[in-house]
């Protein structure tokens, strides 16, 4: 049976809780983000899926797939596959990294107003394949540049948002053709997508967003930088000081 990458997956628009309020007022929503960096800061495997008999320990291969599309630059930002060989129940896997940074260079730089990550964990049912090997092979197939020259047309519409994931989907599929022996089904798929529009990127500082399912958890980090939006906050909240000052100067006069 083919990889299922799509079955019981988290598919989903990042929405920041109490996005507004984070903002004070008197300071709008910046159009000119100077820094974006997101984090994968967890990958937690609950239930590896093999039980402990007698003296085998219940290890398991695993594969940790990620792509992650912008609208700035090319359009996929970044293609990778991990492999770990003994893995057990309750168990992190060394992952905490980076996945997608953007600075802003010179002041015309254009800051993405969509970023879409796909983070997948797989089960092997036999020894890993040489990772290097199913990169070169997944970016020589004819299939595989056929869905990258698709997303690179939709990512720059952004009322075409939904389709993004489809074709995440499809990039991965084209994964399962080289992996060999997997699960039918992954461990955890998460499909996440930040976006202006939804105003993801209003929330200055580092948030984080977690899911998790019977058998493993993820977690995304994503910090926003805007040196506008931070000097203003900070003159703002020194105003907000200095009137407390006087204040309560005033009551003990």
């Amino acid at each position: 049976m083919a990889l299922n990458i799509k079955e019981d997956a988290f598919v989903e628009q990042f929405a920041f809780e109490g996005a507004e309020n984070s903002k004070p007022a008197g300071i709008a929503t910046s159009q000119n983000i100077t820094g974006i960096e997101v984090r994968l800061s967890r990958a937690f495997i609950i239930n590896n899926k093999t039980p402990k008999i007698g003296p085998f320990p219940g290890f398991s291969k695993m594969y940790l797939m990620l792509i992650v599309v912008s609208d700035t630059g090319d359009a996929l930002q970044n293609l990778e596959l991990k492999g770990f060989a003994k893995v057990g129940d309750n168990e992190d896997l060394p992952v905490d990294k980076t996945i997608y940074f953007w600075k802003q260079q010179q002041v015309t730089d254009k800051s993405p107003s969509q970023i879409h990550v796909l983070a997948s964990i797989l089960k092997s049912k036999q020894n890993l394949r040489d990772v290097a090997k199913v990169m070169s092979d997944v970016k020589n197939d004819p299939e595989f540049a056929s869905v990258v020259s698709t997303l690179k047309e939709v990512v720059k519409n952004a009322s075409a948002v939904t389709q993004i994931s489809d074709l995440l989907f499809s990039v991965a599929g084209v994964f399962g053709k080289f992996l060999g022996k997997v699960d039918d089904k992954p461990i955890l798929t998460w499909v996440q997508s930040f976006t202006d529009i939804n105003g993801d990127f209003d929330k200055l500082g580092k948030t984080t967003i977690g899911r998790k399912n019977d058998f493993a958890a993820l977690d995304l980090s994503i910090i926003i930088r805007d040196t506008h939006r931070e000097i203003e906050f900070a003159a703002l909240q020194n105003a907000v000081i200095e009137e407390l000052e006087i204040a309560k100067n005033g009551e003990i006069s």
